[in-house]
């Protein structure tokens, strides 16, 4: 092997290395993020529909502004506007921590917390697609594999975040927490500015209009069945996870009567599913492959939500919550994996803004439903169980039903047509 060979080879697995830390350091401060502001609400107001008003700020601002975003992501260098991003994450919890340090947590203002959430909503809107696109441009021909190592090290990321954040509860208070999450975004920014990527090809498409450029980003997400059926399919785990976010507090505090260091671990369980979800998926993965682990992930995430209202123990809730977490990572690597290889890398920023504004969509409907209900966060969990089923039965009607209109078309092909004229001839 010549030199030249050698010296590519090291460098693409020093990239690949700081994507994985860029990816691990970026998780771990949203993991941080929801366990610390859902806990600190719960303090705020002692309502557990007030986590769910707080947190609908994050998914508003990403279906307003995602949408619009979007091909501006795809006009500038990614490191450039990853580090922007998770810089505003890192200022949003560095005001939360001073609210809380300086202000009793009873008196701190839930318009605080409404604007504090919206700011990382901002950061997140982004950092996170972006990184998909450094991803995919890290990944190259090894791109299946790039996905699954980055989902797994994000995934240890969730872990690291929940478990810290638990820890930080008792023995840091809520205001180191949130000092910890800022640093872990500014470690995020530090890889990801010494990530070593050509993006010089971004220039072609500095002069497109932006109102042209979103209609694209919406018209390749209608046309392509793949990448409509991935993301449905992404929106609907995101919703699971979004539930999760709403209602675990309260059902740890309320439903299972949990200390604030038992709840960090039971967060984290649904990271630790994942984990064993990404080290599943982190091999080679078919066309085959995907077509059953989405179906199978969507059916086991219904199921699993729905079990989890049963739970009576921390035992048997960190089970479901692992099974949530495993069947979200078995939809997340298939979804993930369809969108990047059926997109080139100038178009992967504004189709992925567009998915993110329809999680957000979704995600808003979902923590409305957790505000304005008068059930215990047990009960809600179960309707929304039964939701997601209805949904997970809709999305594989709707592919079946595509496919099946694929293949008559591939059928009637122009050319067998022609064949089949002529024999009746």
């Amino acid at each position: 092997m010549s030199g030249a060979a050698k010296s590519s080879q090291t460098a693409a697995r020093h990239a690949r290395f700081a994507l994985y830390a860029m990816l691990f350091f970026m998780q771990c401060a949203r993991s941080m993020f929801i366990v610390l502001i859902s806990w600190f609400t719960l303090q705020t107001t002692g309502k557990t529909t007030a986590v769910g008003e707080v947190l609908i700020c994050w998914q508003v601002v990403a279906f307003a502004v995602g949408p619009l975003m979007g091909p501006h992501l795809d006009l500038w260098p990614r490191r450039r506007v990853f580090a922007v991003g998770e810089t505003t994450h890192a200022l949003a919890m560095t005001l939360l921590g001073l609210a809380a340090q300086i202000l009793v947590a009873e008196r701190v203002p839930l318009l605080v917390l409404y604007a504090c959430a919206c700011m990382a909503s901002l950061g997140s809107l982004l950092s996170y697609p972006t990184s998909q696109a450094l991803i995919q441009h890290v990944g190259g021909r090894l791109l299946t594999r790039t996905v699954g190592l980055g989902i797994l090290c994000a995934q240890l990321g969730n872990i690291a975040g929940a478990a810290l954040a638990g820890l930080c509860l008792p023995v840091a208070g809520i205001a180191g927490g949130f000092l910890l999450c800022a640093t872990s975004s500014l470690i995020a920014v530090l890889f990801g500015l010494i990530l070593a990527v050509d993006e010089r090809g971004l220039a072609r498409t500095r002069h497109s209009r932006h109102s042209s450029a979103i209609l694209e980003g919406l018209a390749l997400l209608v046309r392509n069945r793949k990448l409509s059926f991935a993301a449905f399919a992404l929106v609907l785990a995101y919703a699971s996870a979004h539930a999760s976010n709403a209602l675990l507090a309260g059902f740890a505090r309320y439903d299972l009567k949990l200390p604030a260091n038992l709840y960090g671990w039971l967060a984290a369980m649904y990271s630790g599913g994942g984990l064993l979800g990404s080290v599943a998926l982190s091999g080679r993965f078919s066309k085959i492959e995907a077509k059953v682990f989405i179906p199978a992930g969507l059916i086991l995430l219904s199921l699993a939500t729905a079990m989890l209202s049963t739970a009576q123990s921390l035992a048997s809730a960190m089970l479901w919550q692992g099974l949530i977490g495993l069947s979200f990572m078995m939809v997340r690597v298939a979804g993930d994996i369809m969108v990047l290889r059926s997109l080139p890398n100038r178009l992967v920023g504004r189709v992925r803004s567009n998915i993110e504004a329809g999680i957000g969509l979704v995600a808003t409907i979902v923590y409305l439903v957790v505000s304005l209900s008068d059930m215990a966060p047990r009960r809600t969990f179960l309707a929304l169980a039964c939701l997601f089923a209805l949904a997970t039965c809709a999305i594989l009607r709707m592919q079946r039903r595509r496919t099946a209109c694929a293949d008559l078309y591939g059928k009637l092909t122009p050319r067998r047509l022609a064949r089949k004229k002529a024999a009746l001839r």
